[in-house]
């Protein structure tokens, strides 16, 4: 035997360096978007701006809903607080007090510089130691008295231009040679939108000193806006609330 024996050969499988780095990613292919796509984001949008518009209008029309509501409110309180005015004074706790209420005519006059005429004799209207003359309430005694005046307006055609459609309401203390003015109202009319017929009205009311012989009455700019279809719509009145020391 041979004592000579050749050591066995390894076998190594070397791989080269540049074989040992990850292989590259393949180029990323941009998809392209399909028309079933575009078309879907489409209506996306149209829907949204759909919703959106929706929204809009609700809130526009509790808006107005809400206006209509203030509106109303104050003038069912602005009645509620002309009709306190109508019933006649309580006579139960003494003599009655000079009070008067007169109910309104049918304007014939329409001259803003004349006074508004009442009627003092039918329905709800009285004198007690309060004198009418032309449209005044005369007083009769010094006192502190509470005066009032109600207008129930309308027009059936309102104006195209509706910027200058403000009318004025106006109470007027005549004594000896002077007027003064002790109460008014300012408003618009026509100033719903959307309708030529506009109804509304004005009501003032205040307590003040009198002396006798002071004259009071109502004046009002825009005659043709009053409407009278009864006792309780248009009115005017006063009553005496303190007596004067002196009396």
């Amino acid at each position: 035997m041979d004592s000579h024996r050749r050591p066995p050969i390894s076998v190594f499988s070397v791989e080269d360096y540049y074989t040992q780095q990850a292989a590259p990613r393949p180029p990323l292919v941009r998809r392209k978007i399909g028309r079933g796509t575009q078309l879907m984001q489409l209506a996306l949008l149209v829907f949204s701006l759909l919703a959106f518009c929706g929204a809009a209008s609700e809130i526009y029309f509790l808006m107005k809903v809400e206006s209509t509501l203030r509106a109303t409110q104050d003038m069912i309180h602005e009645k509620a607080a002309a009709q306190k005015m109508i019933s006649r004074p309580d006579f139960q706790d003494g003599p009655p007090k000079p009070s008067a209420h007169v109910t309104g005519l049918p304007v014939v006059d329409i001259s803003p510089d004349v006074s508004l005429q009442w009627d003092y004799r039918r329905g709800l209207a009285f004198l007690h130691e309060v004198e009418y003359k032309d449209g005044s309430l005369v007083c009769s005694k010094t006192g502190l008295y509470f005066i009032y005046s109600k207008l129930q307006l309308g027009l059936t055609k309102c104006p195209k231009n509706t910027e200058n459609s403000i009318f004025t309401h106006r109470v007027f203390k005549r004594h000896s040679t002077w007027n003064i003015t002790i109460m008014d109202n300012i408003k618009n009319f026509c100033d719903t939108q959307g309708s030529s017929v506009w109804r509304g009205s004005s009501f003032v009311s205040g307590s003040f000193m009198l002396e006798k012989g002071d004259e009071i009455y109502i004046s009002m700019s825009h005659k043709h806006l009053i409407r009278v279809q009864g006792d309780t719509d248009t009115f005017f009145g006063m009553f005496m609330v303190y007596k004067a020391q002196n009396e």
